[in-house]
């Protein structure tokens, strides 16, 4: 089973595309992620940090002030865009249909 055809760069919740898989049609949409939690709260060692024992820890070494600016800016560039609604966290959702009849409406996922 391959799809022929990918997403979108840019995708919206909904969006699908379909392969078939012998006699059943798949279907994989995107589906929005049910959780509110911002970047920095999903993951730790989302805000850069300049201390060994902190999970951000960007390490030692040659322009360490350059690196950790750099890597704040980008930090900041992630959350303003996730504020303002320029991406959002998602998984895609796979279900299963034969002859137009659905089997499974969550065969399958990825997050």
């Amino acid at each position: 089973m391959t799809f022929a055809q990918g997403f979108q760069s840019y995708v919206c919740p909904g969006d699908s595309i379909t392969c078939e898989a012998g006699p059943f049609t798949v279907l994989a949409q995107v589906v929005p992620d049910d959780s509110p939690d911002a970047p920095d709260q999903r993951q730790d060692g989302f805000w850069p940090s300049l201390y060994a024992d902190a999970p951000g820890f960007i390490g030692p070494g040659p322009n360490h002030r350059q690196r950790f600016a750099e890597a704040q800016a980008k930090a900041e560039a992630v959350m303003e865009g996730w504020r303002k609604g320029d991406w959002f966290y998602c998984g895609i959702v796979l279900s299963v249909s034969l002859e137009g009849v659905q089997l499974a409406s969550h065969a399958a996922s990825l997050c």
